[in-house]
């Protein structure tokens, strides 16, 4: 698994090796560019990176940049997605839709139920 914070001053590059197949970059600030792509990308976007090949990026000149770079190896198994709930088990994810409450917040009285058009709805 690949997890780093990444700072670049002004100009500077960061070479991203293959050495895990997927990748990805997060920006928390300013803005990057993507050697050989066209186009910067800036604050809150997520970048997925090619799998195997080598990835220089570098930030523009007059500005810096700070993000995460994130990664590691395919998960071997599916993964089935509904809503918010994530699982290799479908089994699982329909007992989370049981399962599923969000209490008041304190000073409230408002609950948030699983909504209902996604309580039927197949994954």
């Amino acid at each position: 698994m690949l997890c780093a914070e990444i700072v670049l001053t002004s100009g500077a590059k960061c070479q991203v090796k293959p050495e895990y197949v997927e990748r990805a970059t997060y920006i928390l600030a300013g803005e990057i560019e993507v050697v050989g792509e066209a186009g910067t990308f800036g604050e809150a976007e997520l970048i997925v990176l090619e799998p195997n090949a080598e990835i220089v990026i570098r930030a523009p000149a007059f500005h810096s940049a700070r993000l995460m770079l994130i990664g590691g190896e395919p998960i071997s198994e599916p993964r089935h997605i509904y809503w918010n709930f994530v699982s290799s088990s479908a089994d699982r994810i329909e007992q989370a839709k049981e399962d599923w409450r969000f209490d008041p917040v304190p000073d409230e009285d408002e609950v948030v139920p699983l909504p209902d058009d996604l309580r039927s709805e197949q994954y």
